[in-house]
């Protein structure tokens, strides 16, 4: 299954998932009872553990996870890409793994099987966006180096990297497009810059993109969410109802939280909430996860509502 035969609402809501602390038995009914049409996954973690033998023979990252919507592969290397060289083209992204802390090495031959254990109805090709402050030079280098990158790896979707230049953002659009791509992920917007910054450069970036094609960007806060929709981002990736859930906070329906006490989802008394986190905290994570889910859902769907009025 892929996008271009599955209905799409926008703004399209991709919930993004960390795959070995996500319960495969319960993940799937859970997130689409609460409206996910989408999750998106990190590759980098996930081919350290469970590796790309096992999630192949399992029929990728959806089947593991038993989940019958799209998927969306992220490449996830969770740092930016520090400085390009002479050979990296050819050597690719070095990047560290989140727990453990071990170095590892990526180049495009390697992500090709990463690409084809993952099984994903939508995957982004090699990238690694440069740090948003770093010197002009490198992140005018780290395009081409980004571009070519792509072009060993192509997906049928496009990663725009720049930071903040215009110019840089505007040369990575013409490589994609020089490749024929239509649909475009904006790299780099997951890094934690101040909203001020990360709207402007976002507004700037889309402004650029040729028209007609289906735009994804990762927006971890609610103003980032909100951003996003006015810039008519199409699929945006959040993790924001679990990371709040992972800190006992609720998730209100207009994006707003509250410690989980207050809010009392589910209808129980704020009474027993505690009792909950304490004695039962599979349970209470449980159904703050649902709860907070569901809202951030429909947010959107409301949010697409209005778009149609």
């Amino acid at each position: 299954m892929t996008m271009t035969n599955y209905p799409l609402t926008v703004p399209m809501p991709v919930l993004k998932l960390p795959l070995l602390t996500t319960d495969p038995l319960t993940a799937g009914e859970l997130f689409s009872h609460c409206g996910v049409r989408i999750v998106a996954l990190p590759l980098a973690p996930a081919m350290d553990a469970p590796g790309a033998a096992t999630l192949g023979e399992v029929g990728g990252l959806g089947a593991w996870l038993k989940w019958e919507g799209l998927t969306v592969a992220l490449p996830g290397f969770g740092q930016p890409l520090t400085k390009v060289k002479k050979n990296s083209e050819r050597v690719g992204v070095h990047y560290q793994l989140p727990h453990g802390g071990a170095k590892k090495t990526v180049n495009g031959a390697e992500y090709e099987e990463w690409l084809k254990a993952a099984h994903a109805s939508v995957a982004l090709p090699l990238s690694q966006a440069p740090d948003h402050y770093a010197p002009v030079d490198d992140i005018v280098r780290s395009v081409a180096v980004n571009a070519a990158w792509g072009a060993q790896t192509p997906t049928g979707w496009g990663v725009v990297q720049g930071a903040g230049l215009k110019a840089a953002r505007q040369e990575s659009i013409a490589y994609l497009v020089e490749q024929n791509i239509t649909n475009f992920y904006l790299g780099g917007f997951e890094q934690p810059l101040e909203d001020e910054e990360w709207q402007r450069s976002l507004e700037m970036t889309t402004d650029l993109l040729p028209p007609n094609g289906l735009v994804m960007v990762e927006a971890a806060t609610p103003f980032r969410i909100q951003a996003a929709i006015e810039a008519g981002v199409h699929l945006i990736i959040s993790d924001l109802p679990l990371t709040l859930a992972r800190h006992h906070r609720y998730l209100q329906e207009d994006l707003s939280d509250v410690p989980v006490e207050e809010g009392a989802p589910h209808g129980l008394p704020k009474q027993a909430w505690p009792y909950l986190t304490e004695r039962h905290v599979g349970l209470a994570t449980r159904l703050l996860t649902e709860a907070n889910v569901k809202n951030w859902t429909a947010y959107f769907a409301k949010k697409h509502r209005e778009m149609l009025n």
